[in-house]
């Protein structure tokens, strides 16, 4: 297996690192369980879900013999908590980035507020509140804002990371140059970033993964066949 990067830092734009900075109290962590900000008596977060559910063509892995990669969709579900608010919570700002040390494309940048708790602003699908917190006479209520300890859930519409920069696109994901029977990895890094504000009091969290994506060009191959026709006189 051969792998290709992207190099240099000239796509400009945000970086990992403007990404995971924010406040001191910061959990970054995979994404089998909740990243914590432990505070006994200040305000805290968490964030779950999946960040990125990827797709490219219909597998991780792309078939081509040309070596290219022409989208990678995101289908992003998540669920943010926080406790210790004691006016309630204002604003959530949600991020999602791709890229590497090369560069990061911004994906998704939405804000959900107290004041249209219903909202459902940009790239936004459905907001509510998280399937243990709802009721059976109000499934889809709105997430209640105004919660000292709450939660809410946030469904993203689908959307090609290759349509949003130029850190990651269809030219640096694919390999051109890549010969019959290999296949190319791209490690790409996943940033979530929820950004929690209410009562004078803000709380950022940040979560990160990576994920490959590959592509493939095929053995080439041959079959030949047909028939002879004999006479005889």
């Amino acid at each position: 297996m051969s792998s290709h990067s992207r190099d240099g830092d000239a796509h400009g734009g945000p970086t990992r690192r403007t990404l995971l900075g924010g406040t001191a109290a910061v959990a970054v962590g995979g994404l089998t369980g909740l990243g914590l900000l432990t505070a006994s008596s200040r305000p805290a977060a968490a964030v779950d879900g999946d960040p990125a559910a990827f797709e490219a063509g219909d597998a991780p892995t792309v078939t081509s013999n040309d070596g290219r990669i022409e989208s990678v969709y995101l289908s992003p579900a998540l669920e943010v908590s926080w406790t210790d608010f004691s006016e309630g919570v204002e604003r959530v700002t949600l991020t999602l980035a791709v890229g590497s040390d090369a560069g990061v494309d911004e994906v998704y940048r939405e804000t959900l507020t107290a004041a249209d708790p219903d909202a459902t602003p940009g790239d936004v699908a459905s907001v509510g509140r998280p399937e243990s917190d709802r009721s059976e006479s109000k499934p889809d209520a709105p997430p209640d804002f105004d919660a000292v300890d709450g939660a809410l859930t946030a469904r993203f519409e689908r959307a090609d990371a290759t349509e949003h920069g130029d850190a990651v696109t269809s030219e640096s994901l694919s390999a051109p140059d890549i010969g019959g029977g290999e296949t190319a990895t791209t490690t790409l890094d996943v940033v979530f970033r929820a950004d929690i504000a209410g009562g004078g009091e803000e709380v950022a969290v940040v979560r990160t993964t990576t994920v490959d994506v590959a592509v493939e060009n095929p053995d080439g191959d041959a079959t030949a066949g047909g028939s002879v026709g004999i006479d005889t006189a």
